[in-house]
């Protein structure tokens, strides 16, 4: 495909939105793989500096913006270098799916409290992850989520499936949330979907038109929940950002864009109205 391709009229009514009404508009989005290329080590993600550039002249445009994202305010906050972006400033960002908000230009939040059940889990996690066999498997601590990733291990597959029998038991045991992405595990302690946040964030601006943009099966919920506010009189669009990772998120697509460079496309071509 070329690096964007509207599928579907929700996608061009979308667009036409935010040229004719944007007072009306939200548009949200996943970080990584979306507005971050995905990188070996989650410490290296950086904001597509293309993407940076258009949204920072969509912040001046549309009614809301925001980042809905797994990881931690802080963390998102730090990579995206979203305290040296005076042009975003008044976006949202939602970590941990919604279980912490954050807006450019506000006040430093305070430092987060890791929730007990992650506490716990984090040594059992530890063991896990020492005794799948396959090294390189990497573990990132998100707050109130850990991550598994198995990006770097020497064998990718054979190590996902490993892991994910004794990581479903201890999301079990401890009341954790398990959440499968690309080449990574997530556990987490709140059961907020993005979903959750689209919704809340629709009915919080009044928003009449409404977009997210993601790439990986936790954005699914985003997705669901933009189907069903159709059905109230909103409009929404669906943006995925496509990978061969994640071939089956392209059926919810009504734009498609090939990656995070193509979303900087498409965030490119709609920042210039």
């Amino acid at each position: 495909m070329t690096s964007w391709t509207s599928l579907h009229k929700a996608g061009t009514n979308f667009m036409a939105a935010v040229r004719e009404r944007p007072e009306g508009v939200l548009l949200a989005f996943d970080f990584d793989g979306t507005l971050a290329p995905i990188v070996p080590d989650p410490e290296d993600s950086r904001l597509h500096e293309r993407s940076a550039t258009a949204l920072g002249v969509l912040a001046g445009r549309v009614a809301t913006l925001a980042i809905i994202t797994g990881r931690n305010v802080a963390t998102v906050r730090r990579l995206a270098r979203l305290d040296d972006r005076p042009d975003l400033v008044g976006l949202i960002v939602l970590g941990g799916y919604g279980a912490e908000r954050w807006v450019v230009g506000s006040p430093d939040p305070g430092p987060e409290t890791r929730p007990a059940a992650v506490e716990a889990a984090l040594p059992r996690v530890r063991v896990e992850i020492q005794s799948c066999g396959v090294d390189g498997v990497t573990l990132e601590d998100k707050g109130r989520a850990l991550g598994i990733h198995t990006r770097q291990s020497a064998d990718p597959e054979l190590a996902y499936g490993r892991l994910l029998p004794g990581l479903e038991r201890i999301a079990a045991d401890l009341g954790l949330t398990l959440e499968p992405g690309r080449s990574v595990i997530e556990l987490r302690s709140s059961d907020v979907t993005k979903g959750d946040a689209i919704r809340a964030l629709v009915a919080e601006s009044g928003a009449a038109v409404a977009a997210f943009c993601g790439d990986d099966l936790g954005d699914l919920a985003a997705f669901d929940a933009l189907v069903e506010l159709r059905s109230t009189g909103i409009e929404t669009c669906r943006v995925v950002s496509s990978s061969p990772e994640q071939e089956s998120m392209d059926a919810h697509a009504d734009i498609l864009a090939d990656g995070p460079d193509g979303i900087a496309d498409w965030l490119t071509v709609l920042a210039r109205g």
